[in-house]
């Protein structure tokens, strides 16, 4: 299921690259948007798709969830982190992102599942910059994940104005696990 979530993911970035550019540009974060638009692709698949559903027990809300056909119930949280990196074209920034990052690790743990999802875009990227892997590592570190960049994770290259300027975009997706936490 991880790898569905990565795949619509990736084709709703791709099929509206002039909305994500807009936020690339400004750096501004879409989750409420990517929100909706995948719950509209999930439900085109034929999944019963909720946005904002309630955890059980607690006031904390799923972004969204959804039941297979074998009525398993897949809770996600999304998230659309923004980088501080500089690249010709797009607003300077100078907030690093560690909090974006310790949110990621925050809802992995919250979710305490494992059928739930966690999807992130990291952006903006340097072309063909790998420094982003250090953030995907410590994701894996202390959620003591079994993730692989390979498999969970794709980079996409946008080209977000007219004078050709470009960055990519990670987008990366996985399971967390039962963490017998309680919040």
């Amino acid at each position: 299921m991880d790898h569905i979530i990565l795949s619509l993911i990736s084709d709703i970035v791709i099929e509206n690259n002039d909305i994500i550019s807009i936020a690339i540009k400004n750096r501004n974060k879409f989750e409420g948007w990517l929100k909706f638009e995948l719950a509209n692709k999930l439900a085109k698949i034929a999944f019963d798709v909720t946005v904002e559903t309630q955890y059980a027990n607690r006031r904390d809300r799923y972004d969204l969830s959804f039941f297979d056909d074998k009525y398993n119930f897949y809770p996600i949280e999304l998230k659309t982190p923004n980088t501080n990196w500089d690249i010709i074209g797009i607003k300077k920034c100078t907030k690093p992102i560690t909090n974006n990052i310790k949110s990621i690790i925050a809802d992995t743990k919250k979710l305490n599942s494992n059928f739930g999802l966690v999807a992130f875009v990291l952006f903006p990227i340097p072309t063909n910059d790998n420094n982003w892997t250090e953030y995907f590592y410590r994701i894996k570190k202390e959620c003591d994940l079994d993730i692989d960049v390979e498999k969970n994770c794709r980079r996409l290259n946008i080209i977000f104005d007219k004078n050709q300027n470009n960055c990519d975009i990670i987008i990366c997706c996985f399971f967390s696990k039962k963490y017998n936490n309680f919040f």
